[in-house]
Parts: C-alpha cells; structure tokens; sequence
C-alpha cells in the first residue's frame, strides 16, 4: 500500500534527524513511529500523546531539568541512588 503524508516541519524535522543518527532510510523510521504507535490501545496512545505534547510545549517555554536535576529527584522520591 502506498499513502502520502503531508508532514508539519517539526514532524519531519524529527524523522530526519532519527533517521540520521540511526543509518536508517526515513521511509523506516517513519513505518517503525506508525507500528510503535499503533501497538498501543487508544486511551494509552492518547494519554502518551498529550504527555509528550505537554513536554514539547515545556520544553519550547524553557521549563525543563538537566538530566541531573532529573535524577536527583528521581532518587529523592523513589529513595533510589542513580547518578548521572
């Protein structure tokens, strides 16, 4: 089958640049995002999209940790001991 998609720049952007950094075609990269998303069931799919979306916009308004940050707070709330 063969389908045409019209793609935001973000979007392709992304694909792109996965494609690049994993030597794979985007045409792969591209069937392996649509299989991984449709594996899961539509509430799961749903929720994970407004998740991620939640993070694109934090992230675009400068609200992020460092990965350090992230782990600090990892450890202090699961009383874990990971290091960066």
């Amino acid at each position: 089958m063969s389908l045409t998609l019209t793609l935001p720049p973000k979007i392709e952007a992304l694909l792109r640049q996965r494609a690049e950094n994993t030597g794979q075609d985007l045409a792969s990269i591209a069937l392996a995002v649509l299989a991984f998303g449709l594996s899961f069931d539509e509430s799961d799919f749903f929720e994970a999209l407004e998740g991620i979306q939640r993070g694109l916009d934090d992230f675009e308004q400068g609200q992020f940790s460092s990965l350090e940050e992230f782990i600090a707070e990892q450890n202090r709330k699961y009383g874990l001991s990971l290091e960066a």
